[in-house]
């Protein structure tokens, strides 16, 4: 997401920095590539947000994915699809390539997006699953944030290309490890026939007494087979069909999850974090022209911390009190950052920006990833997670068009009030519309059928 923030200006040939030698004399430039590629402020632009682009079509077609060939294999389609891009990205020679790099990585994000949140929720012991499901956002802020200052180091003529390909490295890491060291989803086994095997890699999760991996696989299929009572559910190899996205979208059962994955994942957005994550350097520069950068990386940093602190308060505070509270202030601090960027008052900008940011981490920023899983009927989790990502990555590409046509406007840092608007929408439409799932374990638990 933010590998092109540091070395925007050095790839594009607008700024010259020198590595400790000569670039012809450099691994780069021993190979024949480029020094840098030539573009304007609009390919730039294109370039960033193509990436979104690519999020939003890899969103569609994984959930499926994983629903025939399981998710661990869909995991590993989207690290080979996210490694091609990102090697184009890094040894790309011209505007189109770095565009078909950055459209290719995009796929790649989008598809883990679907299919890391589903993953996690269906291995997770039920007491720890919000724990997990946070460390997916702890992740992606730990990506941002490495990025930020591998930027510091590689940010010259003969490095930035290392940036670029530093996500081709992980990925190729993700799929040895993913390929080695870790198990196909228990419950996808099992809604496709294989309960036995189900039961084993489950045990294999779990470890212990055999007792708490046969209890759990027996309580997916009183809950989720209709299995007649008292019968034995582990040698069940009746095969749960999977709920495709356009069936998902038509059926009124599924109505449930719809409200909740197309409502929280849009206005996580529209609250305006994106505003931050993409522009914080133009937004702080016009306030602290000599430390903006440094203080988007503490941004980073907090960010991270809080994140990870957050993920243990999950399990024991739920869901939703954590969601209200986060909003809540989050609105409060988009009006002081409003009142900080129309007054020029560095310490309400300040104290706005990074008190956004915590709450932000505490509650909107990783639950709404995990929770679509929880509302959501086994067979159909993929397509709801497919859809919900879907809509997060429009709301980021409204956001990220519009924030700084806007800021730039006569409405100024006002734009901010608009945020406030959206933080008091999100917080009624949590109130009314968004469950409970702290201790649930099944569908009808978590809407009291």
């Amino acid at each position: 997401m933010s590998e092109l923030n540091s070395p925007e200006q050095v790839l594009s040939c607008r700024l010259s920095k020198p590595g400790e030698i000569p670039y012809e004399d450099s691994f780069f430039g021993s190979k024949g590539l480029p020094q840098c590629i030539p573009l304007t402020t609009e390919q730039i632009g294109f370039v960033t947000s193509v990436f979104s682009i690519g999020g939003l079509i890899g969103s569609f077609y994984i959930g499926r994915v994983g629903d025939v060939f399981g998710r661990k294999k869909a995991s590993m389609l989207y690290c080979l699809v996210y490694f091609i891009g990102s090697i184009l990205n890094g040894l790309s020679v011209n505007f189109v390539t770095m565009v078909i790099g950055r459209f290719i990585a995009g796929l790649g994000a989008g598809s883990a997006l679907v299919i890391t949140p589903i993953f996690i929720n269906e291995i997770a012991p039920p007491d720890v699953m919000g724990f997990l499901g946070s460390m997916n956002q702890v992740s992606v802020n730990v990506g941002i944030l490495y990025t930020q200052l591998l930027g510091l180091v590689w940010s010259n003529n003969n490095d930035w290309r290392w940036l670029l390909l530093m996500g081709g490295f992980i990925a190729l890491v993700d799929l040895v490890l993913l390929y080695f060291y870790t198990d196909e989803s228990p419950r996808w086994l099992y809604s496709n026939g294989q309960s036995s095997r189900a039961f084993t890699t489950l045990h294999h999760l779990r470890g212990g007494d055999y007792s708490i991996a046969r209890s759990e696989v027996n309580n997916w299929g009183s809950t989720g087979n209709n299995e007649e009572e008292g019968e034995s559910l582990l040698g069940n190899n009746q095969r749960q069909a999977s709920v495709n996205l356009e069936t998902y979208l038509r059926s009124p059962e599924f109505n449930n999850s719809k409200i909740v994955a197309t409502g929280i994942l849009i206005l996580q957005q529209f609250c305006g974090i994106n505003s931050i994550i993409f522009y914080g350097v133009s937004v702080l520069v016009s306030i602290f022209p000599d430390l903006a950068i440094m203080i988007n990386c503490m941004i980073s940093l907090v960010n991270v911390v809080v994140t990870y602190i957050a993920a243990n308060l999950v399990d024991k505070l739920g869901r939703k009190p954590l969601l209200l509270t986060s909003v809540s202030i989050m609105g409060v601090s988009t009006v002081l950052m409003a009142f900080g960027i129309i007054f020029s008052n560095s310490i309400s900008i300040i104290v706005g920006t990074f008190t956004y940011i915590t709450f932000f981490a505490i509650g909107l920023g990783p639950i709404p990833f995990f929770i679509v899983s929880e509302v959501t009927q086994p067979a159909a989790k993929a397509s709801a997670q497919s859809w919900g990502i879907a809509m997060n990555w429009t709301a980021t590409f409204i956001v990220g068009f519009l924030f700084p046509i806007l800021k730039n406007s006569w409405i100024g840092g006002g734009v901010y009030f608009i945020f406030t608007i959206m933080c008091v929408f999100t917080f009624g439409f949590i109130k009314a519309k968004i469950p409970e799932t702290k201790g649930a374990t099944s569908y009808e638990q978590v809407w009291n059928i």
